[in-house]
């Protein structure tokens, strides 16, 4: 009876644990889609970004640089980092590429961007339900995943230089396959990092956040994906 009461203690602890670290997770990831979201918003209706970027070419590099050195520097340092660094950080990045957004605020129209959030949401919520559900362990896709999504950089690379509309539609519908696999097993990853316990507040925050940053970006490239394949410019 005892060993019984105290497995059942250990199962609702962890379930607590679990609980709670996620609320952490998608309370960043929030955070993170409410700067990119308010920065594109403010800066497409009070400035001309498209006629900014055309005038100052290489400033869309050092920005393009700017938001990798964020990522790569956020999920490379975060052992060492202070959990006040690693949100500093977070916030960088999601308010560079609020800048980013802001140029596709521009170019297109609002029903589409809109409509873009809106099936990205559905889909992000569809996969994301699905890694924390499933039984299965999805670890055994990490492979395949990360190597459609070098292919995809790739891609997306090419196309700044060639261009082409079937290039761009098959760019798109990669990006909805391979971020959509990506929230799966972001989710189930996260899942399991709650359910072992982080330890203290501090490892517990960093971990957070590198959790949401994962599917913050996961979102963020359904968003760009599908403008790709059913966005409409403005005239």
């Amino acid at each position: 009876m005892n060993r019984q009461l105290a497995t059942s203690i250990t199962t609702a602890t962890s379930a607590t644990t679990e609980r709670s670290y996620l609320r952490q997770v998608f309370a960043w990831m929030v955070l993170g889609l409410v700067l990119t979201t308010g920065v594109a918003a403010y800066l497409s209706a009070t400035s001309d970004v498209i006629g900014y970027f055309e005038d100052h070419a290489a400033l869309w590099w050092v920005l393009m640089i700017a938001q990798l050195g964020a990522v790569f520097g956020l999920s490379a340092a975060l052992p060492r980092l202070s959990a006040n660094a690693a949100a500093l950080l977070f916030c960088l990045y999601s308010g560079l590429t609020g800048v980013t957004f802001a140029l596709l605020f521009q170019v297109y129209t609002t029903a589409s961007i809109v409509g873009a959030f809106a099936g990205a949401a559905g889909v992000f919520a569809g996969m994301a339900i699905y890694g924390y559900t499933t039984q299965r362990d999805l670890s055994a896709f990490r492979g395949i995943l990360f190597g459609a999504l070098i292919g995809l950089i790739v891609a997306s690379i090419a196309f700044v230089f060639i261009g082409g509309g079937v290039l761009n539609l098959i760019i798109g519908w990669l990006g909805v396959i391979v971020f959509a696999g990506l929230t799966a097993y972001d989710m189930q990853r996260i899942k399991q990092i709650g359910a072992q316990g982080m330890g203290d507040a501090d490892t517990t925050q960093k971990l957070a956040i590198f959790g949401a940053l994962s599917l913050y970006l996961n979102f963020i490239n359904l968003v760009i994906s599908l403008l790709r394949i059913f966005g409409g410019g403005r005239s």
